[in-house]
């Protein structure tokens, strides 16, 4: 077995998106991979699909499939810019979205249309009609009925307006997609005949939609115009495809997890608000479109989709899916994430699966079930649902996972001052020889990795960077201390408590490490996290001096800033601290990392992105100065081009850089 390298990230296969073909013979699934050194540091994605002999490629190997859909059991719709000229167009900034028809028997993609426009979803509605969402923006031109010169002509003045932005919307921008305001998720149906048919408002944000089985009608959630200031609450609507008849269900707006149509009910996931939290777990309900009567099915605390973090996924695919009479969905309990099944007759709850893994996404046709999961310590592969047991369908990322070393996470479960049980694990160095709490002599230095969320969880899934430590002869720690997800709303809530009863847990959870595994060199301790990770991490330095090296990302340093320049800060900083700066600051600030950086020693790395819009560059910023100032040892480096999403999903060689970076930080101090 050979050590796992740094840039083994760039090995691994991340698929996402699985379909099974109507019939249900077929599975397709959308595989990124990095592309070819020297290829714009990059990942191209295609479709593979299992026709029985395992998983083939269906599209090209260095091709950008966005999207596709079963258009019957033979055929695929996918999206893709193909042409040079269509490449060019886009350049100029026209709106374009080229759709191909590919045979999965053989043949080469053929052209099926054209949309002008940033298509973000489609779904067949019948031959030759579908429903889309588009990126729409209101202050953008429109260049129907124009020449191609003319509409060049108008999109070179426009562009001359990107050096001016006006705002005056909450969001003004948001995490992924930079500057939205004015600029809206829209919905409509198109066909080549008639083109884009708007069925929304120019000014309505369409958060998630529906489309019948009757494909009759659409549900539909959002902020409805003008929706200057985005609401955490939402309300359903049904619109008559026919008659443009459209519908509000709900007698006052609540906190929307999802939305299902069932004969002729319509199940709903959302929160009572009875905590009046944020991430109050949602309940099970059905409501009849005609009355507008909700009752309420099921009550369940937990979280609906949640799967547990990983360094090593992107893209997703389903986590709810009705079929017949049954609602399935995906849900972590404790460290887990397993497939459950609700009968919409009766109310009966099953857990279908057992695997002890994290099942990420799955579909269903007939009596077939596949998923994207990650199980025994694995990669994300292919699995089918046979006889209760999983039995794994593909090999995308077998030949990294059977030729590298690899050391299984080891699980404690830790009693607080409290008497609330809460989740940890230890990683061992690779290259330690026999028993952990046997071993002598040799001391390893630690790592301490902290969540982010705090309504997260980790488990015992795949993690690049933990698996890498190992490699490299460090102790790796993680916890799900009091916050994180997978044990209920109780556990969950930490509402006004930040820095307080997490802090003890995760103090607690090194200390206890310590104890069980003697070879830990406790005056060797690093700790890292980000986004409330980092928040954490923060706070850790500011409070005791047990670290020898701190590095922390896309942090939060400063709620009070925080607050008002995150495109979530406006609401999710009064629910968490339980407080805003015109009721009391001073609470505000208790519990910003900011506040206690006088009492810090640790040196920090500090890792930021200057287009990350969840916990903007400016935390970043303020930590770097106040540590300067301080005295304390810190370097501070920024990704430019990169969002929240860096460690996960950013740029091959970015997130490998990243790694780099906190690895050095590590090593100065602990080795």
């Amino acid at each position: 077995m050979q050590y796992l390298q740094l840039d083994d990230l760039k090995n691994y296969y991340y698929l996402n998106h699985l379909q099974l073909s109507p019939d249900g013979t077929v599975s397709a699934v959308m595989v990124s991979a990095e592309a070819d050194k020297g290829c714009n540091n990059e990942y191209t994605t295609a479709i593979y699909v299992d026709k029985g002999n395992g998983y083939q490629p269906l599209t090209g190997l260095t091709g950008h499939v966005s999207q596709y859909i079963w258009l019957d059991g033979e055929t695929i719709l996918f999206s893709e810019t193909r042409e040079k000229e269509d490449k060019e167009k886009t350049e100029k900034g026209f709106e374009l979205t080229c759709f191909y028809k590919i045979n999965i028997n053989g043949g080469e993609a053929q052209e099926a249309f054209k949309i002008e426009a940033v298509v973000t979803d489609i779904e067949l509605i019948s031959e030759g009609q579908y429903m889309v969402t588009s990126i729409f923006d209101y202050n953008r031109p429109d260049l129907s009925g124009k020449t191609a010169e003319e509409a060049e002509k108008i999109l070179a003045a426009y562009k001359k307006e990107a050096d001016y932005q006006i705002v005056d919307e909450l969001p003004y921008w948001f995490n992924g997609r930079g500057f939205t305001n004015k600029k809206r998720i829209r919905l409509y149906t198109y066909s080549q005949e008639q083109g884009l048919i708007p069925l929304t408002d120019a000014l309505t944000n369409v958060a998630d939609y529906k489309l019948s089985d009757c494909k009759k009608y659409i549900m539909y959630t959002g902020s409805k115009a003008p929706a200057e200031i985005y609401e955490v609450k939402a309300n359903i609507y049904l619109l008559d495809l026919e008659t443009k008849k459209e519908k509000k269900l709900l007698e006052e707006d609540m906190k929307l997890n999802s939305f299902h149509f069932w004969k002729d009910k319509i199940l709903i996931t959302m929160a009572d608000d009875t905590l009046e939290a944020l991430h109050e777990h949602p309940d099970f309900y059905l409501l009849d479109p005609e009355t507008c009567e909700v009752n309420r099915l099921l009550s369940f605390d937990r979280t609906i989709g949640q799967a547990g973090n990983s360094d090593a996924k992107f893209g997703g695919g389903t986590v709810e899916k009705v079929v017949a009479v049954d609602y399935y969905f995906t849900s972590l309990e404790g460290y887990t994430t397993e497939l459950y099944k609700l009968n919409l007759n009766s109310g009966k709850l099953d857990k279908i699966t057992e695997w002890k893994g994290n099942i990420d996404y799955f579909d269903i046709r007939g009596s077939r079930i596949v998923t994207g999961a990650m199980l025994d310590g694995r990669l994300q592969e292919i699995y089918e649902l046979q006889d209760g047991k999983p039995v794994k369908k593909s090999s995308f990322n077998d030949e990294i996972r059977n030729t590298k070393k690899y050391s299984h996470p080891i699980h404690h479960v830790f009693k607080d001052n409290e008497g609330v049980e809460f989740d940890g694990w230890v990683i061992c160095p690779v290259d330690m020889e026999g028993s952990p709490s046997m071993e002598e002599g040799r001391k390893y230095p630690a790592i301490l990795n902290i969540h982010g969320g705090p309504k997260t969880a980790y488990c015992e899934s795949y993690f690049h960077e933990m698996q890498y430590w190992a490699n490299q002869n460090y102790f790796v720690l993680f916890a799900n201390p009091r916050g994180s997800d997978g044990k209920g709303n109780e556990f969950a809530d930490i509402r006004g408590k930040y820095g307080t009863i997490d802090y003890d847990n995760l103090m607690q959870f090194v200390d206890e490490c310590l104890v069980l595994y003697p070879a830990i060199d406790g005056n060797k301790l690093g700790v890292t996290g980000g986004s409330y990770g980092g928040f954490m991490t923060n706070w850790i330095i500011g409070h005791t001096d047990r670290f020898a090296a701190a590095a922390t990302q896309r942090s939060i340093s400063n709620w009070i800033s925080m607050g008002y320049i995150s495109d979530i800060g406006y609401y999710f900083t009064e629910d968490q601290i339980q407080a805003d700066p015109w009721k009391d600051i001073d609470k505000v600030w208790w519990h910003s990392p900011l506040k206690y950086i006088d009492k810090a020693k640790t040196p920090t790395l500090i890792i930021h992105s200057d287009q990350d819009y969840r916990c903007p560059l400016a935390e970043g910023y303020q930590l770097f100065t106040a540590l300067k100032l301080h005295g304390v040892d810190t370097k501070m480096c920024i990704f430019h081009g990169e969002n929240h999403e860096l460690s996960r999903s950013g740029k091959p060689d970015h997130r490998v850089r990243r790694l780099k970076e906190i690895t050095e930080w590590m090593d100065k101090y602990l080795k």
